[in-house]
């Protein structure tokens, strides 16, 4: 019930937004989610291009929502944390298709005002990609880890938002 609750919601406050479709921006990258077998991750949550989708401490630690990755100016030299960590859109169609599609798996979305889109959800946490990832080479999956606040989602092994893996 909470979920059909949060996407509702959701839905309403991106009509109201007059944006119900996610655009691709700086802070913000369209994607697709779905697991993809890694040797070191298992079956691991990636988006567009293949490229990692990572939940943030916070986010866990405070409820997925409002996102607290923002565009917010911090202390760090690359600026905002969006900047770093673009949020992971998705369009409502796409959506409905992704819940509708997978059933079982705690999909949903939530509005994101930063970025004026719908932001996928995983166990009801944001997703987000990792600018320094570069996926058609060896160093996708370089976000796991940082500032030990920034984990995968496998449905193999179990991540820690340190980078410590175990089996599930």
């Amino acid at each position: 019930m909470r979920k059909a609750y949060q996407i509702a919601a959701v839905f309403i406050g991106s009509l109201i937004s007059g944006q119900a479709i996610a655009t691709e921006n700086l802070l913000s990258i369209v994607t697709k989610p779905h697991f993809v077998k890694n040797e070191m991750f298992g079956r691991v949550l990636v988006g567009k291009n293949g490229a990692a989708l990572y939940t943030f401490k916070k986010d866990h630690k405070l409820g997925g929502y409002p996102a607290k990755c923002t565009t917010k100016k911090d202390d760090k030299p690359l600026g905002s944390c969006l900047k770093r960590w673009p949020a992971a859109s998705i369009s409502y169609k796409d959506l409905s298709k992704l819940l509708q599609n997978n059933p079982k798996l705690p999909y949903g979305a939530i509005y994101n005002r930063e970025v004026k889109s719908l932001q996928i959800t995983y166990q009801d946490l944001p997703l987000y990609y990792w600018f320094g990832d570069k996926v058609k080479s060896k160093t996708n999956f370089t976000g796991l880890g940082v500032l030990k606040a920034w984990d995968l989602k496998s449905l193999d092994k179990n991540i820690g938002y340190d980078g410590a893996i175990t089996n599930k």
